[in-house]
């Protein structure tokens, strides 16, 4: 035992390298979601209250019209304080509780198997172990495996070094998971074992659909034990329950309707359209009605869009599309763990099905919400589905081991197999890293609001030589990186702002003190004027102060006077 805590250490401390080193400049800046959970954060630190004014709110962060839930801003406020309000600070939590869902995945995996398969048909009689393998040590290697697997997962550290509030979410997932597991044995523990369920849904908006379902799934599993012991069960709930109430008004709210509304394919008009004219080409037919009716429009598209998350280009070539989740050259997976995935699942469901159905439902569960979303496949929307895979990949690993021992006696095939896969792994992993560290922040430095920083760190020395400084929202959303790079009062803030929300219920801020944002620059103003603008805006007769390029040389904004 205390050999594989050794392990788990070593492997702890590895992926927090993994997830600590250069955070503060890859990736390469804030995006606006980053800068808004950081200033909110020191909002909260210096006066208690949001950008809103908001005294310590518990329901939900207004933000930008997003309506954030709380619980990752306020994990951030001791890191803004212990660190300062910079890029590190903001990405600290997510880094350190990313390393921490690492450490539970151990113990996770210990949980699951903890019958020692006893109660499965993975005995004897299906390998031949020899005493330095035995099969009780076999689930401490599925769990070093899998924390290991989790530790070198793009997906994982992509997520993880980035201000993501859905890598914290992972952390109380798990933490449920354990809970709930443990509480089956242990009736006591059902009293707290729903609170980690409870900070996931204040962490995260799509920990709001998936918890119930694995929660269902969960009490399912523990039926016996729960009718067993309704009393303490019956705590947990209402303790669970009185730990929510300030959430639920929120929840039930226009404005988070409004929110799923924006983003669901239910309220896509196109799905309507093709239905309508489609039955129109068949003269309304009684057939077509059927055939084409908008609902089995909605149905074949949900399907679709659940399907996307396992496409083979998706989990292990290039990943999602989207340059913030991932690096576009490497999968959600690494390339070599196909086929270790589809022999864990096989595997598991011969000799551990209970657990393989269990994991096969957490990971379906966690794909389902995020397959109503438009855009698919979402690896930051699916990330609770995280570490079924590396627990799959982890399985399939060690039973073809265990396979080539039994069918090959000689060791050196072993040797060979093991040495070869150790191989591809790290080309994997140094071919990741590389393009991470040094492609990637060139490549997509203006995915992430790249310049808002260099150009207000420019104008900071000159700023009190004029009177209005006029700024673009080309790149997002500048007045709150104007607020959190130059650690702006929020008292000054709150007294000087014009802000407004628009109809959709977006928040927009078009000025505080001498500041001025918008998306077009005005020809003449009264007073000294400085301008930060767009690269490529029409600068005749203008002093140019300076151009901030991206990592890639392009230009992307001008400052002039």
């Amino acid at each position: 035992m205390k050999k594989q805590f050794c392990l788990l250490f070593i492997i702890t401390i590895f992926a927090f390298f993994l997830r600590t080193v250069q955070l503060s400049g890859n990736p390469p800046s804030l995006s606006w979601d980053e800068v808004s959970i950081g200033y909110n954060a020191y909002s909260i630190l210096k006066t208690g209250k949001d950008e809103h004014g908001r005294f310590f709110p518990l329901d939900t962060f207004t933000a930008y019209g997003d309506y954030k839930p709380p619980l990752g801003i306020y994990l951030t406020v001791p890191s803004v304080a212990v660190f300062g309000l910079n890029e590190f600070a903001v990405r600290f939590p997510s880094a350190l509780f990313g390393t921490l869902t690492i450490l539970l995945t151990y113990f996770l995996v210990i949980e699951l198997f903890r019958s020692d398969f006893n109660n499965s048909k993975f005995s004897k009689s299906n390998f031949q172990f020899s005493n330095k393998f035995q099969i009780s040590n076999f689930k401490f290697q599925i769990a070093l495996l899998s924390s290991l697997l989790l530790a070198i997962s793009p997906w994982h550290i992509n997520l993880s070094r980035a201000g993501f509030e859905a890598n914290i979410a992972l952390f109380f997932v798990v933490l449920g998971i354990i809970a709930v597991l443990k509480a089956i044995d242990r009736p006591k523990l059902w009293i707290a074992a729903w609170i980690p369920f409870v900070g996931a849904v204040y962490t995260f908006n799509s920990a709001r659909y998936f918890v119930p379902l694995m929660a269902g799934g969960l009490l399912f599993m523990g039926r016996n034990a729960v009718k067993k012991h309704l009393r303490f069960f019956g705590a947990g709930v209402i303790i669970a329950v009185f730990f929510m109430i300030p959430i639920i008004p929120h929840l039930l709210s226009k404005e988070a309707r409004l929110r799923f509304t924006e983003v669901n394919i239910f309220s896509d008009p196109e799905i309507v359209l093709v239905s309508n004219r489609r039955i129109e080409e068949a003269r309304h037919a009684w057939w077509a009605k059927i055939l084409f009716n908008r609902r089995v429009g909605y149905a074949r598209s949900y399907m679709l869009h659940f399907l996307d998350h396992f496409q083979p280009e998706y989990l292990f070539i290039k990943g999602d599309g989207n340059p913030k989740f991932s690096i576009q050259d490497v999968g959600q997976l690494y390339l070599i763990e196909a086929p270790f995935v589809a022999i864990g699942v096989l595997s598991m469901l011969v000799q551990h099905r209970s657990i393989a159905l269990f994991l096969l439902y957490w990971m379906i569960m966690a794909i389902a919400p995020a397959a109503v979303a438009r855009e698919t496949p979402h690896a930051l929307r699916t990330l609770n589905s995280l570490p079924t895979w590396q627990i799959f990949t982890a399985y399939g690993i060690l039973t073809t081991v265990l396979r080539i021992k039994m069918k090959l006696t000689r060791k050196v095939f072993l040797f060979a197999f093991c040495l070869l896969l150790a191989s591809f792994y790290g080309f994997g992993v140094i071919y990741y890293l590389h393009n991470y560290y040094v492609h990637y922040p060139k490549e997509f430095s203006g995915e992430w609001q790249y310049g808002y920083k260099q150009a207000l760190q420019f104008i900071q020395p000159i700023e009190s030589n004029y009177d209005t400084i006029y700024m673009t929202g080309s790149i997002g959303r500048p007045y709150m990186y104007t607020l959190f790079y130059n650690k702006t009062d929020p008292h000054e803030f709150f007294r000087t702002k014009n802000a407004s929300f628009d109809a959709a219920g977006f928040y927009h801020v078009y000025g505080f003190g001498k500041y001025h944002f918008t998306s077009d620059m005005p020809e003449d103003c009264t007073g000294t004027c400085l301008y930060i603008a767009p690269a490529g805006t029409e600068t005749r007769d203008k002093k140019i102060l300076h151009t901030v390029n991206v990592l890639n040389g392009n230009p992307i904004l001008v400052i002039y006077e």
